[in-house]
């Protein structure tokens, strides 16, 4: 084998970091959607000719379950030898192509040194509609993968001859909007392009030998820093439950369960305990619920591990075959995302018990609508598809982030702006909840309200979400979060809408509340400092009764009364 310094490994590993960075900046700005040019809901990454992730830039950790496991897949069915100059591979089907859901179309391009593969540059972006029984392509409705939309195997969507127009053409004939879908696959050519020419590059300027011998390199680097953090973790078996509180179809408990094993420097993740797969299409496929526990390993043992295929040696992940987390054909798994954020708590949860300093209480997951119709401008069909973001929870040493995605989710909200120019939808408020964050020594993130009104011809409404019957789990005597909803004409009649629904009809004019969750406490809320609750009230975020009801802190003239302050708090924790 060739040998290699530690300098020439890290300059080919920043080399691949900035040919995915550049990528990425591709993808976002040739995009035609807004989901993916304003809202970057999309990925890329760099594996070798073996299928190994080397170098990852992703907006939302999920996505690495769309692209993990797709190179193994398009060589079972395309050997590597049958593989030429120009080849570009499209799938999205979780059972017999990759990815974890059907809305990401990814795509795959090998890369040719000396006649050779020797490696592949891929990216994912979430298309706002790929058919299906719903417009947005997204409905936790959904009781199997056949209503989800067009599933795609890996196939040749272009080689040495150009683009193959056939498979383009299925493609957007089985969307509501083919001409985003037609803008945003060419867009993805265009970065998997870029993604090509730098890695040529890249093997050009050091040759293939030194650089195939730094890929090995950077992936032991990566190993060997994550087992060495491991290591630095109290051996021993740590379980926690979570639930979903709807699943799909129904509002019911939905157990959810986890064993974290530390051993030495390897951790292993056994989710048995956890309830059967689901009717409703928040099941997760074993490649979804792998990139949720590679996140949460990251986010625990090192934040910044490179992130790559190496550290995925020290972790072992066991999850019984039709269940939740390792669903089984042809279970509907569109609403992957929303599960895998209450995942994170799950297992963020379990690691309390082992790093209580480096974890925060639970979360309010994303919630998602889905708004369809003709717009009356253009003319055409339209589907705003997104997700709006929720709340973390309380930390170790600070409070809860306020309308941010968490865990496994990423992409951006939507610009106001941008929506109400994009589609026939105007904003009549976005704003923080008061007194919504989860109480505690350091309180949750706030939760959002976003009032939406449709001017389409032919309303379609669709919306999932979950902690919408019971709040996000707290840490260490801390209180749980606020509950979200989904109220339809919040002025007037304001009717409550499920957990989930989908083509739900809708008049011209009707407006939308959505209530995102919001994150869960830390610790004792009547330890919180004083300052921090007057900072809290002062700001808006906490009014004054929240302050004396939740923090036992009394507010008067614009300051915190001390000894008022001290007696509420004494009779707040009296017992009875």
């Amino acid at each position: 084998m060739t040998q290699i310094d530690r300098i020439t490994t890290e300059v080919i590993a920043h080399r691949f970091l900035a040919a995915t960075d550049e990528m990425m900046a591709t993808l976002v700005k040739t995009a035609y959607s807004p989901n993916i040019k304003e809202r970057r809901d999309c990925s890329v990454a760099i594996f070798d000719a073996r299928g190994r992730l080397v170098a990852l830039t992703a907006i939302a950790p999920m996505h690495l379950s769309s692209v993990l496991g797709m190179v193994e897949n398009i060589v079972g069915r395309y050997p590597l030898a049958s593989l030429r100059p120009g080849d570009v591979f499209l799938t999205n089907d979780p059972y017999v192509g990759g990815g974890s859901h059907l809305p990401d179309l990814t795509l795959a391009n090998p890369v040719f040194v000396g006649g050779r593969v020797v490696a592949f540059v891929a990216n994912t972006a979430h298309h706002s509609d790929i058919g299906g029984k719903a417009a947005g392509s997204e409905s936790a409705d959904c009781t199997s993968i056949f209503q989800e939309g067009i599933r795609i195997p890996p196939v040749r969507l272009m080689d040495a001859d150009g683009l193959k127009q056939d498979i383009l053409d299925i493609v957007l004939l089985n969307s509501r909007t083919p001409r985003e879908r037609e803008g945003d696959l060419k867009a993805q050519l265009a970065t998997n392009a870029i993604g090509m020419r730098r890695v040529e590059a890249a093997f050009a300027r050091f040759g293939a030998a030194t650089v195939l011998a730094g890929i090995d390199a950077i992936l032991d680097y990566s190993e060997a820093r994550a087992r060495a953090r491991i290591a630095e973790l109290p051996d021993g078996t740590y379980e926690n439950e979570d639930i979903l509180d709807n699943d799909g179809v129904n509002d019911r408990r939905v157990r959810l369960k986890v064993a974290i094993t530390i051993k030495g420097d390897s951790i292993r993740f056994d989710f048995a305990g956890t309830d059967p797969q689901i009717a409703g299409g928040r099941n997760m496929p074993l490649i979804a619920t792998l990139a949720g526990v590679y996140y949460a390993v990251k986010a625990i043992v090192d934040p910044t591990l490179p992130p790559n295929a190496g550290y995925f040696r020290a972790i072992e992940v066991s999850a019984p075959e039709g269940s939740v987390f390792n669903c089984r054909a042809p279970a509907a798994c569109g609403d992957r995302g929303a599960t895998g954020n209450i995942l994170g708590d799950l297992l963020l949860g379990a690691f309390a018990k082992a790093a209580p300093e480096r974890v925060m209480a639970g979360c309010g997951p994303m919630h998602g609508l889905i708004f369809s119709g003709l717009d009356p401008r253009r003319g055409e069909y339209f589907v705003d598809y997104e997700t709006y973001a929720g709340a973390t929870g309380g930390l170790a040493d600070q409070d809860g982030k306020d309308s941010v995605r968490v865990h496994i989710s990423g992409a951006a909200n939507l610009p106001v702006e941008s929506l109400e120019q994009e589609f026939p939808l105007t904003v009549g408020c976005y704003e923080l909840v008061p007194d919504s964050g989860g109480p505690g020594a350091f309180r949750g993130g706030l939760s959002t309200r976003r009032d939406i009104t449709i001017w389409a011809g032919e309303p379609r409404l669709a919306g999932r979400g979950l902690r919408q019957t019971e709040g996000a789990p707290p840490l260490f005597g801390g209180a749980k979060g606020r509950t979200g909803s989904f109220v339809l004409d919040p002025l007037g009649a304001a009717r409550r809408l499920p957990g989930s629904f989908s083509e739900l009809a809708i008049e011209t004019g009707a407006t939308v509340r959505m209530t995102t969750p919001s994150g869960a406490g830390l610790g004792d809320p009547l330890a919180r400092e004083p300052a921090r609750v007057l900072a809290d009230v002062v700001s808006g975020k906490v009014s004054r009764e929240g302050a004396a009801r939740d923090y036992g802190v009394v507010i008067a003239d614009g300051a915190v009364d001390p000894a008022r302050t001290a007696a509420r708090r004494a009779r707040l924790r009296a017992p009875g």
